[in-house]
């Protein structure tokens, strides 16, 4: 990668309006995921192995798959603290979803 990757070290709370989830990245290569609930408390989660590209300053395509078989697409931009998310079921459903994130440690 030709540019040191922000997230390492941190968790990030997420707002797509749909969902939230809480984002803890322990190195460039894992992630776990949390599910918030509405009312703040912590439901499901994953440890999943991530991949990581540079796309330009402060913007990172990062991508994985989850045990069902989900495979998740997110184009970080730690510029503008926002994420696009593409998720792919395994019934073949696609969503995508735009969100805010909050660095909360």
């Amino acid at each position: 990668m030709s540019e040191v990757f922000p997230a390492v070290g941190h968790r990030y709370l997420v707002d797509f309006k749909a969902f939230r989830v809480e984002l803890s990245f322990q190195s460039e290569s894992l992630l776990t995921y949390t599910s918030v609930n509405p009312d703040g408390s912590h439901g499901g989660s994953e440890t999943v192995s991530i991949g990581v590209e540079s796309i330009r300053d402060q913007l990172f395509l990062v991508r994985w798959q989850e045990s069902d078989k989900t495979t998740v697409v997110h184009l970080e931009d730690y510029k503008l603290n926002t994420i696009i998310t593409n998720i792919t079921e395994p019934e073949n459903k696609f969503s995508e979803f735009h969100g805010q994130m909050k660095q909360i440690s």
